[in-house]
Formats: structure tokens, C-alpha cells, sequence
């Protein structure tokens, strides 16, 4: 009976363990540009990647990622040749009302995966619109930014990055 109880309760959790999954996949923060290509079945290297504010460079990416239903792309940063951000972009631009809906059914599944979010927020200021959804778990950051300038798609992205507490 003991037993039939732990498998129910680590079937519920089968859901959560896959997104967590999906988000890092099976990579860490750290690893080399040779070590996330090995790792990450159909990812690829990009030579002329997108650069962070945090100065991380796209140098690998993975394309037709799935995550809540919907295809993303998933882009893989790094700082001094070592792994610090994963972040899937939303391949369908739509505009912000649709993708708010998946921004919530994002953060109700993060939410049983990671608890009660550290911050949330849905502002406007002139024609823009956002909203961001953030959890903090040890080294780990996870972000879900959305954001729309007038009437024009929005930009979503989901980040899963690594997190150091000043």
C-alpha cells in the first residue's frame, strides 16, 4: 500500500518535472558551448547570436521546442565561455491579450513547480504593456517576460537563468 502511495504521489509530480526539465533541459549553469551541443539533442551553434545586457552571448540554440502547448525557441547564453541563461522565445507572434492567457497558464504551472512567485506584475505606460512573473530557487532565476508596444505583436520570452544573491 506504501509503495502504491509514493507512485501515485510521484506520478502528480511527473508534470512539474517535465517543465522543470524543459526550462534547463539537461544542461547546467557552467557548461561549455561543446558540453550543452553534446547534450541538447537537435541544438546547433550560432555564430552571430544576440548579445544580454549581462553581456552573454546566444551561441547555441535549439528550434521547435514545445512548452505549454506552444513552440518555442530555445537559445542557449553564455558569459566567459560557460552557460548562465536559457531562454525559449515564442516562435508565434501574436498579440498581448492572447499571449497573456499563456503567460497565466505558464505561471499557474511554474507556480506547483517552484511555489509562490517572488514577483508579478502587469504594468502599462503610454503604448507600451508588460508583464513579468519571477521565481528565485538557490542559483536559479526563472523569468516569464511579455511585452507589446501599441497595437504591434508582443515579445515573449521565458528565461531560466543562473542566480547569485547580492
Amino acid at each position: 500500500m506504501r509503495s502504491l502511495i509514493t507512485g501515485i504521489m510521484l506520478l502528480l509530480l511527473l508534470p512539474n518535472l517535465a517543465l522543470a526539465e524543459q526550462l534547463w533541459g539537461p544542461t547546467d549553469a557552467g557548461m561549455t558551448v561543446k558540453e550543452v551541443l553534446h547534450a541538447v539533442d537537435g541544438a546547433y551553434r550560432i555564430e552571430d547570436g544576440g548579445r544580454l545586457a549581462t553581456t552573454a552571448v546566444e551561441e547555441a540554440r535549439k528550434d521547435d521546442v514545445a512548452l505549454a502547448g506552444e513552440i518555442f525557441t530555445q537559445q542557449f547564453y553564455f558569459m566567459d565561455g560557460q552557460l548562465t541563461q536559457v531562454t525559449f522565445k515564442l516562435d508565434d507572434a501574436r498579440d498581448f491579450e492572447t499571449n497573456l492567457g499563456l503567460v497565466e497558464a505558464l505561471t499557474k504551472d511554474l507556480r506547483e513547480q517552484y511555489g509562490e512567485e517572488a514577483d508579478a506584475e502587469t504594468t502599462q505606460a503610454g503604448i507600451m504593456r508588460k508583464a513579468n512573473v519571477s521565481w528565485i530557487e538557490g542559483n536559479r532565476k526563472i523569468g516569464i517576460f511579455l511585452m507589446t508596444m501599441g497595437q504591434n505583436n508582443s515579445l515573449m520570452k521565458v528565461n531560466y537563468q543562473a542566480h547569485f544573491a547580492e
